[in-house]
């Protein structure tokens, strides 16, 4: 319970922060399914491996960017490369789509008295 609480005085700095963390944090879960969908559907036998597709649409732009570099003799490290790149992306637009971080003094500002 302490962690919401933790969160929600986190995102409720920013001028759009809960719209920040709706849209980033349902693309890191998209991220995260798609992993584990891949993981999960490529290891059942008679798998091509052809479900991995999935991930590179997911990560798009990211992905494409990784296919340049040649990591064929790194298996493993790919594995896990797209997910980090999906990852990284939800924090991005995490840091564009939360806007600007609003003063201490906006956000308890109190009426001026009325003489």
């Amino acid at each position: 319970m302490r962690f919401i609480q933790a969160v929600g005085r986190y995102v409720s700095r920013y001028d759009r922060g809960a719209f920040a963390l709706a849209t980033a944090g349902s693309y890191a879960l998209v991220v995260i399914a798609a992993t584990l969908y891949v993981e999960i559907s490529t290891r059942q036998p008679g798998s091509q491996g052809l479900e991995a597709i999935v991930m590179f649409a997911v990560t798009l732009p990211a992905s494409q960017l990784l296919m340049l570099l040649p990591l064929t003799a790194l298996p493993q490290v790919t594995y896990w490369l797209f997910p980090a790149a999906g990852l990284f992306q939800a924090w991005l637009l995490w840091l564009i789509a939360r806007g600007r971080r609003t003063s201490a003094a906006a956000t308890h500002q109190e009426e001026p008295a009325s003489n």
